[in-house]
Parts: C-alpha cells; structure tokens; sequence
C-alpha cells in the first residue's frame, strides 16, 4: 500500500540584521540637543570670559597707578609727567630730550598708534611697572595701520600698542583755552586738594580719540557749549563701561550713559574747529560729563 508521506521542511529563522549607525531621526535628536545646550551655554561663557576682561583691565589700571605713585615716592613726591604732543613719537622714545631727568621726559612716549614698544619702556613709570602688556586692555582689539602717527603704512595693521591714557593734568603742560579756563595742573602727591580717591590719574580711552599719552578735558567747557564736551572720549569695551584709575591707588569701572560717547560720534573736527575745542558733544541727559571734569582738574596747594 502506497502511502503519502508528507516531507516536513525545517525553516531555521534568520535574526535581523543588527546596525551600530544611528538613523536619520536619532541623529537629528542629537545635533538638536547639542544646538540647544550651546544656545544655553554660550551666553554664560561669554559673560564669563567679558568678567575676565574687566578684571584684567582694572588690574591693569590698577598696577598702572601703583607705578605710577611709587615714581612719586621715589621722587621727592613730584608725579610723572604727562606730556600731550610728546616728541618722542617719531623716534621711539630713544632721544637724548626724552630721557628721565630731560624736559620731555614723560609717563610714556608718542601715540598709542605708534607700535615701537620702546615709547612705553622708556617712560617713567614703566620701571615700577615692569611690563608692557599692562598698558593694553584685553578687550581692546583697535588696530594701527601705520608705524607711528606720521610714518609709513604697514604692510598689514597691527594692535595698537596701549589701550590707557593719563588725565592731562597729572604733572601735564596743557592748558585749555578754548573756554578760557585757567586751571592748575597737579604737580606733587601729597598737595592734592581734593581727596586722592576722587584725583583722576589713568582712564581707559577711546579709540576715536587716543594719541599721546594724555587725556584732555576743559574745566569751562559749559561757557563754549551748553552742555559742555568732550575733548577726548573715554572708551566703553566693557558693555558701555571703561576703567579709571585714581590717586589713592584703586582702579574701577564706570558705566557710560552718554550718547555720544557710546555711539563714537564725532561732531567737530579739526577743520571745523581749528582751536582744538574737542571731538564729541555732551550728552545733555547724561551726568557722565559732569561727573568726570571736576575730578580731572583738581587744584593743586
């Protein structure tokens, strides 16, 4: 008898595959999460790293005015001396005339836009300071495309050499005219007549305006313009802000409100005003103005 005998097949199943890539859909998570996580992060180490600066550049200023009251002490309490047009630009600060002792002797030499180190180390007070890279804000990135105010043009611009200026009338030999103000320059340490902790020393200045080694302003700029101005500009690298150093040794930043100031807008020129009146107006709804000049030409006993 013939019988049907049913073959069985065995089917062995066969595992998936497996994969270690991601898919299309796991990766677009991921690039999502770290976009998200940077846009938390970024805003933090930026406001870390602006913290860092303003650090740097009121430690700056601070070593500055330490320096700077040591040459005094050292000097029969006379303060450096702060020459505005100092001829040692042009020469690096190596003539015989700009030598400690000489008349044209000064806290430093030349413009800021003159990149010879040899205008800072040959300044007076750079012996108590001892490096160069306190005289530069670390926020400060103004480049000079020129070797010194009246040189050649560089084959490409390099960082300007200081980012700080001393007030005119620390030791200093201008006098405004432009109001007729006749103030009178601090000469000594100990005669200030005003408390030493509001006596302006070093301000960090705008790039608009810095040059030699001092920084401008006139006592009776309200009898020019009804608001006063500014001769030079302080500099705002720190939202809104720059640092100040005074005599009593300590250094700090000041938020600026003035709109002008802010928006580096210049409304004279010197072919507008060929007395030097100054380059920025005063705001009339900022006391930034008013607050600074009396602490910059304080008088000496």
């Amino acid at each position: 008898m013939k019988t049907n005998q049913t073959r069985c097949l065995s089917w062995k199943s066969t595992p998936p595959r497996q994969t270690n890539a991601f898919t299309l859909i796991e990766l677009l998570v991921v690039v999502l999460i770290i976009a998200i996580l940077a846009a938390l992060l970024l805003p933090t180490l930026a406001s870390a790293k602006s913290k860092a600066q303003n650090t740097k550049c009121t430690s700056n200023l601070h070593e500055l005015v330490i320096g700077w009251i040591s040459y005094a002490n050292d000097n029969a309490d006379r303060v450096a001396q702060c020459l505005s047009q100092n001829p040692g630009n042009a020469l690096n600060g190596t003539e015989t005339s700009c030598q400690p002792g000489q008349p044209n002797a000064s806290w430093v030499l030349g413009y800021a836009t003159n990149v010879a180190p040899g205008l800072i180390t040959h300044g007076l007070i750079f012996p108590y300071v001892g490096n160069i890279r306190v005289y530069k804000c670390p926020a400060d990135v103004s480049m000079s495309a020129t070797s010194n105010s009246t040189g050649p043009v560089l084959p490409v611009p390099v960082p300007t050499l200081r980012s700080y200026s001393m007030n005119a009338y620390m030791g200093g030999n201008w006098s405004p005219t432009e109001s007729g103000a006749t103030p009178t320059p601090f000469y000594r340490l100990s005669v200030m007549a005003l408390p030493t902790s509001q006596a302006l020393v070093f301000v960090e200045e705008n790039p608009a305006t810095i040059n030699d080694g001092a920084w401008c302003q006139d006592i009776g700029a309200v009898a020019v313009e009804p608001n006063g101005f500014w001769i030079d500009s302080p500099a705002h690298y720190h939202i809104n802000a720059g640092s100040l150093a005074f005599a009593d040794g300590h250094s700090a930043l000041r938020a600026w409100t003035d709109k002008w100031v802010l928006a580096d807008t210049k409304q004279f020129s010197s072919a507008d005003d060929p007395s030097g009146k100054g380059q920025f107006l005063s705001d009339p709804n900022s006391p930034d103005n008013a607050w600074i000049v009396p602490q910059c030409t304080l008088l000496a006993k």
